[in-house]
């Protein structure tokens, strides 16, 4: 019994001296710990000061040129009357690309507008070389080429023959002769007093003759008869002048309203001719936006599909469109979202893969930013632009054909940040919850 007691108490005092061990640390360790530890943390935060990284902003992209191309939409359903171009094929401004089936002769309404391109239809000069066109046949432009034709040859034969002129210088000689006239009648008016006072004087001396009976009854009625003849010649001439002198009147005024009359019809049919020529203009260029598919600008045309003559397109169909060319540089559109979108700068880097030539094999094209909207779409992402170089080389230094709208991604590299700022950032969107 006394040896298993002995054997505990032994025990005990064992671990009473091993508790007295392990409960006095050495120093020398607390102090090299405290160190490592201390060198640790500042060697965290010194690489999380060294070490800064971008975000990436991933968009949907695709490749055009500096200078939009010229889309061209069929503007009705119809066939194709004439193809005048080729896929690939270098075009000039307002070249026609092709023309739409329709009732007129193209060729003919061509010819007309080429004429009219070169006329000025003004109230100086109104001419229109109608004797040397041939017969036209314009469908739909008919009722306007009649029109213009009727009113500029009205006008020509009012020009021409004058008819306002010929009843001017009739009422003109009318003037003359009736002045003439009225002289003539003034002049014997001017006799007939003359004469009818010196019968008077004759009449009054009978009259005295009479009384004193030197002469008969009948010589003196003779003498007053002479006077009331004389007196009614007189009072004729008077109203002969008076009925020349509103004679005279009215020709001056029929003379004005015969000048005014010219004028206005002048006028008129310089109106009419002016507006028929510009109808008929509204009507070439309303044919021509209808029915002809033309360039507005120079560059190489791209069909969208097959196309050749008697082939139907649809109304809104696209058609052609119209690359130019010597760009200075190509632009890669990009629909970015709103996340994290206030981080993108102007002359930031660009990453962009196409569809097309896949990163892995052909690299990735590198850009800069551009321009930025300031507004977003209906979609909810803003529009950014990319400037690429115009020899489009990638990463891998292999040149990319361009095609017009290529699709793909980009990366938008944004400004770099270190990663005790992001960590920092985080915490604080932590507390502010």
């Amino acid at each position: 019994m006394e040896k298993p007691e002995k054997d505990i108490k032994d025990i005990i005092i064992r671990s009473e001296s091993l508790n007295d061990i392990l409960s006095r640390v050495p120093p020398k360790l607390i102090r090299w710990g405290s160190a490592l530890f201390l060198m640790l943390i500042i060697l965290m935060l010194f690489l999380s000061w060294l070490i800064k990284y971008p975000d990436v902003i991933t968009s949907e992209a695709y490749l055009t040129t500096a200078t939009p191309p010229q889309k061209v939409y069929a503007k009705i359903t119809a066939r194709i009357d004439t193809l005048l171009v080729i896929d690939k094929q270098q075009v000039d401004k307002d070249a026609i690309l092709a023309i739409l089936e329709n009732t007129s002769d193209n060729e003919d309404v061509l010819y007309l507008k080429s004429i009219m391109d070169t006329i000025t239809i003004n109230k100086d000069q109104v001419l229109f070389p109608f004797e040397t066109i041939p017969i036209l046949f314009l469908g739909d432009l008919e009722p306007q080429f009649g029109a213009f034709e009727n009113s500029y040859f009205q006008y020509i034969i009012n020009r021409d023959l004058k008819p306002h002129n010929e009843k001017i210088a009739a009422n003109s000689f009318a003037l003359t002769e009736l002045n003439h006239r009225l002289n003539n009648l003034v002049n014997q008016q001017a006799i007939n007093k003359k004469e009818l006072d010196f019968i008077k004087k004759d009449l009054n001396r009978h009259e005295q003759l009479l009384e004193k009976g030197v002469v008969s009854q009948q010589t003196y009625e003779d003498k007053q008869i002479n006077y009331y003849t004389a007196l009614r010649s007189y009072e004729n001439t008077n109203l002969m002048i008076s009925q020349l002198r509103e004679s005279l009147n009215q020709t001056k005024s029929s003379s004005k309203d015969i000048g005014f009359n010219k004028q206005r019809e002048e006028t008129r049919l310089l109106k009419q001719v002016l507006y028929t020529f510009r109808e008929l203009k509204k009507g070439i260029r309303d044919w021509e936006q209808t029915y002809v598919l033309k360039s507005n600008r120079a560059g190489i045309v791209a069909f969208l599909d097959y196309w050749s003559n008697d082939q139907t397109l649809k109304e809104s169909e696209l058609v052609f469109t119209i690359s130019p060319e010597n760009v200075p540089y190509y632009l890669a559109k990009l629909r970015t979202p709103k996340t994290n979108a206030g981080k993108i700068r102007i002359g930031q880097q660009v990453k962009i893969k196409l569809n097309d030539y896949p990163d892995y094999e052909f690299g990735v094209l590198q850009g800069q930013v551009l321009r930025i909207s300031n507004v977003s779409n209906t979609d909810g992402t803003y529009v950014v632009d990319v400037r690429i170089s115009k020899d489009l080389k990638t990463t891998y230094d292999k040149h990319i054909d361009f095609k017009q709208d290529m699709q793909g991604t980009a990366d938008i590299i944004t400004e770099d940040l270190r990663l005790i700022e992001r960590c920092f950032y985080q915490f604080r969107e932590l507390f502010s919850r």
